[in-house]
């Protein structure tokens, strides 16, 4: 019995012990809490949130485009071979990379045979010259023959002409007659004769002139061919590849280096076919690559007339000028983004993308917040200093909006309608603001 004693007699005491301690603690609670100090109490209103907000004004806006493509040299040339013969040297200078001068040497060939063959064409035409030069003093050796022959024809028919005269008076015989007649045809038989051989040098000197102009143009092959043993550059510019080494043997039409001008750059734009009917040859473009900072400037040069059915789009090619010795030119190849501007421009509203939330846009009305249902029409790129805003990305209304309004440049979802706010400008607070200030300051 003594241990169950021991035992009831310990609960008791915790259970005495805790219920003190818990007296205890509520008396402190209650201690501290008549004690607390009164905050002091404050009758005016909780100040309005601060937002930026600008003014709503229509300004004039030029519609813009977006497109991509790559970049290409406007001037570049595949300098090909243009004979068969083997390469016999290669400037040191001609390397990949290295600036080259029109007509500067980029390869020379073993000209060899074509120095033969212009030999033998020189030679050849040097005998259809002695050979003409004989046939013109036969021609006129069988024009004097034909003169003789001419005049003997004359003192025959005059001879033959008196011989018959004679005979109808009974003066000579018939003989005499028929002698005077073999006399005249043998003067007419040399006479023809002569005629036939000075009528035949006039084909056989067109046929020695066309042999003669044939041999020419085989020389002029001939220096053509040593000339173009020496290959030279088209147009200034970099070499952009050398395909040829020294003993190679090279053919017609193989290609033995390439050189690019980077003064004027061609990048083929293609834009969705929508664009057609808003640009127009002229329209300024605006290029930028991934990882520069610095864009191009160009202008639409011409505009292709067909539109690609599969993707939906036209091209347009921008044409840029550049120096290829400064810093952050443009490189052939390179894949750019083009924004095309319209040289028409119209009055329009216009909002930073950042002041839409979804389809609404967000306005301070009597100092509350509210929204709208707005469509856009576009974005576009650029400063509008006259609106007092900082902003890349634009947004163009197809509505407008009453002017003055003041429009939240920084639509948030923290921002719910009818909340009340203090517009400020982004150049500092709006009139209106600025009185209700003044006025609770008086206050």
């Amino acid at each position: 019995m003594a241990p169950k004693r021991k035992i009831l007699v310990s609960v008791i005491t915790q259970s005495v012990v805790s219920v003190v301690a818990l007296g205890i603690a509520v008396g402190i609670f209650w201690i501290l809490w008549g004690t607390r100090p009164e905050p002091a109490r404050v009758d005016k209103p909780p100040r309005p949130r601060r937002v930026e907000v600008m003014k709503a004004v229509a300004v004039p806006v030029r519609r813009q485009w977006q497109g991509f493509g790559t970049a290409r040299a406007f001037d570049e040339a595949d300098i090909p071979a243009e004979v068969t013969a083997v390469v016999t040297a290669i400037p040191p200078e001609i390397v990949e990379g290295a600036p080259i001068a029109k007509d500067a040497v980029v390869a020379r060939l073993d000209d060899t045979d074509f120095v033969i063959q212009q030999n033998i064409a020189t030679r050849r035409i040097e005998e259809f010259d002695a050979r003409l030069a004989q046939l013109k003093l036969e021609g006129d050796s069988w024009v004097e023959r034909l003169a003789i022959s001419n005049e003997d024809v004359q003192l025959a028919e005059a001879d033959y002409a008196r011989v018959k005269q004679a005979r109808e008076r009974d003066a000579a015989r018939d003989r005499e007659v028929d002698q005077a007649r073999q006399r005249l045809l043998a003067a007419i038989r040399i006479e023809i004769g002569a005629r036939e051989q000075l009528d035949g040098i006039l084909p056989r000197r067109g046929q020695l002139e066309a042999m003669k102009a044939l041999q020419e143009s085989q020389l002029r092959l001939a220096k053509k061919n040593v000339e173009r043993c020496t290959i030279r550059s088209p147009l200034s510019g970099f070499i952009a590849a050398v395909d040829i080494d020294r003993g190679e043997s090279v053919s017609p039409g193989m290609r033995v280096a390439r050189v690019v001008n980077l003064d004027r750059m061609e990048v083929p734009l293609r834009l969705p076919s929508a664009a057609r009917a808003g640009v127009m040859i002229g329209d300024e473009v605006v290029l930028r690559a991934h990882g520069t900072d610095e864009p191009w400037l160009g202008d639409v040069r011409h505009i292709s007339p067909l539109d690609d059915q599969d993707t939906r789009t036209m091209t347009l090619y921008v044409q840029i000028e550049q120096d290829p010795f400064d810093q952050g030119w443009l490189a052939p190849g390179r894949f750019v983004e083009g924004t095309v501007i319209s040289q028409r421009s119209e009055m329009r509203y216009i909002v930073p993308r950042r002041s839409l939330l979804g389809d609404r846009l967000l306005v301070v009305l009597d100092g509350t917040v509210r929204s709208r249902i707005v469509n856009v029409d576009f974005h576009v790129q650029g400063d509008f200093e006259q609106l007092g805003v900082r902003a890349e990305q634009w947004a163009v209304l197809s509505g407008p909006l009453d002017d003055g309004v003041a429009v939240i440049v920084n639509a948030a979802r923290s921002l719910s309608e009818g909340l009340l706010v203090e517009p400020v400008s982004m150049g500092g607070e709006l009139p209106d603001a600025r009185a209700r200030r003044h006025a609770e300051a008086r206050r």
